[in-house]
């Protein structure tokens, strides 16, 4: 009961300050999850917020019981916080109801919508964007409504700059460019690296290109993107040799880590092909292309080429394929790079 108290007096005027009701859309993942997360810090530790703070994802929980929940009064705080993901599942109906709670929130609690989508999309029924246009109006007044957008290439490298300055490190071009060029606009991967680049460099010193290559590629000597040009163009036994050569400079004990970093830049990459094969589709030119996947002019264009060797089916099979060696290497079936192989 104390340690309520005592977190309800220090946090009152944060917590007050909050909206009544919020809007994340957008492609952008991180930064969804970090608004969240700094939500949720104004409402203390796990155990402080245990009470008075829910999430819920409206693909489970209808959508009464969510604003249900929001009409509850908070205890000993001054407002409860509501999460609910994937509002852009919704029917125009259920949008209806989301629509008539917020012309008059309660004052009581901090609903933050989710949409990990584009709010806007041009695609979409007529009455569906007319619903949603409708929504976005009234919670514009009654609360906040943030758009996140993938990040561009030039705005990726400010990213992975400003992420270096938080850490009390600094990074040089060239390695901003291998770094940024090797995992894209992967935002999560891209700060699990630029952490581990800090610990490895150290505070105040700089992060360049040999450590990138170590840490990131593996090896100096290891030129993964050319397995996965390989891998990518069915060149298979040059895949198969590529891979045999990360293994044999691969020291034993660490088989096992390295066969998961190789699955995980398969997955992104298999991943980005898909991607690039959907932009295709929907006639997206290669300007936006390299807005959309964070990559150079050239980037894009060996992409695009290298798509053709796939259907949809194919993508989609290897990375169920992928993620089945994933989960065998993590159970220890088989050795690592049997596994792999």
């Amino acid at each position: 009961m104390i340690k309520n108290n005592s977190f309800k007096n220090s946090n009152k005027k944060s917590i007050e300050s909050l909206l009544p009701i919020y809007l994340l859309t957008g492609e952008n993942n991180w930064k969804i999850e970090k608004s969240i997360s700094r939500l949720k810090m104004r409402f203390g530790d796990d155990s402080e917020r245990e009470l008075n703070f829910q999430q819920f994802d409206f693909l489970e929980v209808s959508v009464d019981d969510i604003l249900n929940v929001c009409k509850t009064l908070p205890f000993l705080s001054p407002k409860r916080l509501v999460i609910a993901r994937n509002i852009h599942k919704l029917s125009n109906d259920e949008l209806e109801k989301i629509i008539e709670y917020a012309k008059s929130p309660s004052p009581y609690c901090c609903l933050v919508l989710i949409a990990e989508t584009v709010w806007d999309n041009s695609n979409l029924k007529n009455s569906t964007r007319k619903i949603r246009d409708r929504l976005k109006n009234f919670i514009g007044k009654m609360g906040k409504v943030y758009d996140f957008r993938p990040i561009s290439f030039r705005g990726l490298e400010s990213w992975v700059r400003e992420r270096c300055r938080e850490r009390e490190v600094r990074i040089n071009p060239a390695a901003v460019y291998l770094l940024t060029n090797f995992l894209g606009n992967d935002l999560w991967n891209l700060e699990s690296e630029v952490e581990k680049l800090a610990i490895y460099v150290g505070k105040g010193e700089v992060i360049d290109q040999k450590a990138v290559q170590l840490l990131v590629a593996g090896n100096p000597d290891i030129n993964i993107f050319k397995f996965l040009d390989y891998l990518s163009e069915k060149k298979e036994s040059e895949a198969y040799s590529s891979l045999r050569s990360i293994f044999y400079k691969t020291k034993p004990a660490k088989l096992q880590i390295e066969s998961l970093r190789i699955l995980g830049t398969m997955r992104w990459y298999f991943k980005r092909l898909l991607k690039i094969k959907s932009l295709i589709e929907k006639k997206i030119d290669i300007k936006q292309m390299e807005q959309i996947l964070s990559a150079k002019n050239f980037a894009i264009k060996k992409l695009k080429n290298q798509q053709k060797n796939f259907s949809k089916k194919d993508l989609r099979n290897c990375l169920f394929y992928l993620l089945e060696a994933d989960e065998g290497i993590k159970r220890g079936k088989q050795k690592a790079e049997i596994i792999l192989e």
